[in-house]
């Protein structure tokens, strides 16, 4: 008997089987070789996580880094995945057999006699059930890939707080500088008007041209409070993404040369880059949970084998009588629910169909990836076109005002042409400032899309 039971269990093992299909890895729809603009980015397939370097600015490094420490998001993500990583070990342990300890005692006597009568046991109790048909193997799989899933999430929680946090960045950038340019523009028009005002007290100038000339500089001026406003918006916006109070960050205006930086976006292989992208992994994890978990719910549909083990012995006061008086029993069972096989059925059929949606809300993401690339990658191409133009409106415009400004000191001109031209001066000013962060902002979404960026030269600290 002794030697049929560990046979008995050695051929229960290489008997074992795992149900269920097993998971191939998920098949992507078919995308185009390259990006429909023509504009590929990524020079090689390796994931640089810390695209932000690209910009070479060491305050947007500094608080991207901060954010992943004390943002909630990233708090709750790191604990998601140790609770993820705890259900795997749960399930791990199910595979090993269970063991039992009891024991026990009473004494009792005579007070008269001092005589007393001790009973005492013990026992060592095991259970297991091997797993022949693979259920517990299944559900192992299905946890180490939700694990996947949620290490997943965790990193695109962490790509979302980096983008937002220099998206707001960017536009704290840009109104400050709009606030520097909508002073300089007051002082040049209160000069202006000191002129204006000097010509009309000459009699060179109407009095129309002096009231057009306090319009513009009350426009200018109605311009700084609704700046200052803005910067405090941003600040307040990045103390919150950083898990702080506006009140404990510190941020410094960088040198034009790094705000003003936009990094070129490189060629190489797009289709491929899309792989990368946390929620296109978490995807591919959550069909590959899903597709494990067939094989759990058809192992439900075989008999449960169980097999267990005691050991016992018993003594009164003698204790040297403790293990003469000791038993053991081995034993084995077979359980099979027959009447609720409706259920079980069901239950086959409802994982199969779990994996069906996985596998579309797989093809769902990555074509809703490629479309955000692709989208990006348009407003990047039409951003990176449109400033030369306004640089060079600019200029002209800036000279167009030194001109009409001399014109108007030598009587050549009216003031009305002087205040037409300030206004487009100022207004392309305003454009160029606004669309250098919108490239900037739009080149940290393509990162993000893209699940990262690419290989650049030191990264700036």
């Amino acid at each position: 008997m002794k030697k049929l039971i560990p046979v008995s269990l050695a051929a229960l093992v290489l008997a074992s089987c795992t149900m269920g299909p097993d998971f191939m890895g998920a098949r992507a729809p078919e995308l185009p070789p390259t990006w429909v603009n023509a504009l590929p980015p990524g020079t090689e397939k390796h994931t640089l996580e810390e695209w932000w370097h690209c910009f070479r600015d060491p305050q947007l490094t500094r608080l991207i880094e901060g954010g992943f420490v004390a943002n909630p998001d990233m708090v709750s993500a790191a604990l998601a995945i140790e609770k993820a990583q705890s259900a795997l070990s749960a399930t791990q342990s199910g595979l090993f057999p269970t063991l039992g300890v009891s024991a026990g005692g009473s004494n009792s006597g005579n007070f008269d006699t001092s005589t007393s009568h001790g009973k005492w046991s013990g026992g060592l109790s095991a259970s297991w059930s091997p797993d022949i048909w693979g259920g517990t193997r299944r559900e192992i799989e299905a946890s180490m890939a939700a694990l996947g899933s949620t290490e997943a999430a965790a990193a695109a929680t962490r790509a979302a707080l980096a983008s937002s946090i220099a998206a707001a960045y960017f536009q704290w950038i840009s109104a400050k500088e709009s606030l520097r340019i909508a002073r300089e523009q007051l002082e040049y028009q209160e000069r202006t008007y000191k002129v204006t005002q000097e010509r009309h007290a000459s009699g060179m100038e109407s009095a129309l041209a002096l009231a057009e000339s306090r319009s513009t500089i009350a426009s200018t001026r109605a311009q700084i409070p609704a700046q200052q406003a803005n910067i405090r918006s941003c600040e307040t916006t990045l103390a919150t993404l950083l898990g702080t109070t506006v009140d404990n960050i510190a941020l410094k205006l960088p040198p034009q040369r790094v705000y003003n930086l936009v990094p070129e976006v490189p060629t190489g292989l797009p289709s491929e880059l899309l792989r990368r992208r946390p929620d296109v992994i978490k995807a591919e994890r959550d069909l590959h949970a899903a597709t494990a978990r067939i094989g759990v719910s058809v192992a439900n549909l075989f008999p449960n084998i169980s097999l267990t083990g005691s050991a016992s012995s018993a003594a009164g006061t003698d204790f040297s009588k403790f293990w003469s008086n000791s038993a053991w029993n081995l034993g084995a069972s077979a359980s099979q629910t027959l009447l609720n096989r409706v259920a079980l059925n069901e239950a086959v059929k409802q994982a199969k169909l779990n994996r069906l949606t996985s596998m579309q809300n797989y093809r769902k993401t990555v074509l809703a990836a490629f479309a955000e690339v692709e989208q990006c990658l348009i407003e990047y191409a039409k951003l990176t076109n449109q400033l030369p133009q306004y640089e060079a409106s600019c200029a002209a415009n800036k000279e167009s005002a030194s001109l009409s400004l001399r014109l108007h000191h030598e009587g050549m001109a009216d003031f009305l042409s002087v205040a037409a031209a300030e206004r487009a001066w100022l207004s392309s000013e305003l454009n160029i400032i606004s669309t250098r962060q919108n490239i900037r902002l739009k080149l940290a979404q393509l990162c993000t899309a893209l699940g990262g960026g690419w290989k650049t030269d030191a990264p700036a600290r």
